[in-house]
């Protein structure tokens, strides 16, 4: 009886390893070539486009509808506190500004 002597290849647990050669190879194969798709026309583009602006604006105005506005009352007492904060701070600042600026002429003199 002959035995029949069969080369059984080895299979790694992970079919991306392999030899660099064969990696190579592998790499080195062409990627397939998609069908080139007819290009849209101006007109088809625009229209899209035009399409596209409306639907935004659209949803603009439905989220403003849903904007609560200040009273007028509500925007001169808002802006009446920024104001007076404002000036608060400004006088403050250059009241710091007048000390250091003193106190650097006394120390340099």
């Amino acid at each position: 009886m002959a035995k029949s002597k069969k080369k059984k290849k080895r299979r790694s647990a992970d079919p991306a390893q392999g030899t660099p050669e064969k990696l190579a190879v592998a790499d080195s194969k062409p990627a397939k070539k998609r069908k080139a798709e007819p290009k849209a026309s101006l007109i088809e583009r625009t229209s899209g486009v035009v399409e596209t602006v409306r639907q935004f604006l659209r949803e603009v105005r439905v989220e403003l509808s849903k904007v609560t506005w200040p009273t007028r009352k509500d925007t001169i007492a808002s802006t009446s506190v920024v104001l007076i904060i404002v000036f608060l701070i400004a006088v403050f600042l250059g009241i710091v500004d007048l000390g250091l600026s003193k106190l650097m002429r006394i120390l340099l003199s």
